[in-house]
């Protein structure tokens, strides 16, 4: 009798721990779904071969664009002799290129430096992003402070003309071209109290007014902060990745951070799980943990799957560098 009543008790105990065990699965997969699923699964480890470095220079603001056979890559950089903050007053727009998405890549020419104190690129140039519109290739970037514009080009070798005042009073600028050419854009702004915030923009094209959306108001929900957008269309849907200033959403301060939104005013928060963090693992099964990991660049095949993930990496010791990760054809579903 005891033994058979013990053994009853112990299937009892591993009915009720299966129980347990399914509930808990179904929870998490109904978190999940009720979340989304975030890119940080599909992001595969950098070659270290691959990416680009230059002697001497800290490189920054990695966009890339692929024109016949050939991927150029858009950065700002500024010599290493000056410091990380050399950026303010050095920086500068530089081209390099490639035949292969995840490089290695190689110098080519510096497309655009600041101009003179009559310009209202005067400062810097900046926060670089490199599109194609209709015909045209156009360049954004930055100079002073919230401060964003643009020169554009018939061909990605230039020469480029500029605007003659900027655009729109933000930084960080993502540009999302649809299908029309008109032109959406997504930075960082900044309240009276200097508290970084979303702010969207709208033009019927490129050259076009810049109309602000929301009265200014910050996009992102529950006042979360946020710096360096990257921006695509998938899913029907606008998706954004950001570095998460004050780590008011993962909880991880300057980790990635994904949302989307269905109007480009609303945005929801993709998963409170990081997309990346300061470490990179790379394919020979190394990794190495940075002092900073800013200005993530997603790069889309014709599907508008993510398959590339650039950033800017800044060692313990040394300047910076750009390394790419594969990105295992991301789709947004939520």
């Amino acid at each position: 009798m005891r033994n058979s009543t013990k053994s009853k008790m112990r299937i009892k105990d591993l009915f009720v721990i299966t129980i347990v065990f399914a509930g808990s699965i179904f929870l998490a997969s109904t978190a999940t779904k009720a979340q989304g699923v975030g890119m940080k699964l599909f992001i595969k480890p950098a070659s270290k071969e691959g990416g680009f470095k230059m002697d001497g220079y800290f490189l920054w603001c990695p966009s890339v664009i692929k024109v016949d056979d050939t991927y150029h890559l858009f950065f700002s950089r500024w010599p290493e002799s000056v410091g990380m903050g050399g950026w303010t007053t050095w920086s500068e727009c530089v081209r390099a290129t490639s035949k292969d998405l995840f490089g290695p890549y190689k110098f080519e020419e510096v497309v655009l430096q600041k101009r003179d104190s009559s310009f209202w690129d005067k400062a810097r140039v900046h926060n670089v992003k490199i599109l194609k519109i209709g015909s045209k290739f156009v360049l954004y970037y930055i100079s002073t402070k919230m401060n964003t514009g643009y020169a554009y080009s018939d061909k990605i070798t230039g020469p480029w003309k500029r605007i003659d005042k900027p655009a729109m009073h933000v930084t960080n600028p993502a540009i999302l071209v649809k299908p029309d050419n008109s032109i959406y854009v997504i930075g960082r702004g900044e309240t009276p109290e200097k508290v970084n915030i979303a702010t969207a923009f709208t033009a019927p094209s490129f050259d076009g007014t810049y109309s602000i959306l929301k009265e200014g108001k910050n996009v992102l929900p529950n006042d979360y902060e946020l710096e360096d957008p990257t921006i695509w269309w998938a899913n029907n849907q606008y998706n954004i990745l950001v570095n998460d200033w004050k780590a008011k959403a993962t909880g991880v301060s300057k980790s990635g951070a994904q949302y989307y939104s269905k109007d480009g005013i609303n945005y929801t928060l993709m998963s409170k799980e990081s997309v990346f963090t300061k470490t990179v693992e790379f394919d020979d099964h190394t990794s190495e943990t940075f002092s900073r990991r800013e200005r993530p660049f997603v790069y889309l095949n014709d599907k508008n799957e993510v398959i590339a993930l650039f950033s800017t990496c800044l060692p313990q010791n040394g300047p910076a560098r750009i390394i790419i990760q594969p990105v295992d054809n991301y789709y947004p579903k939520n």
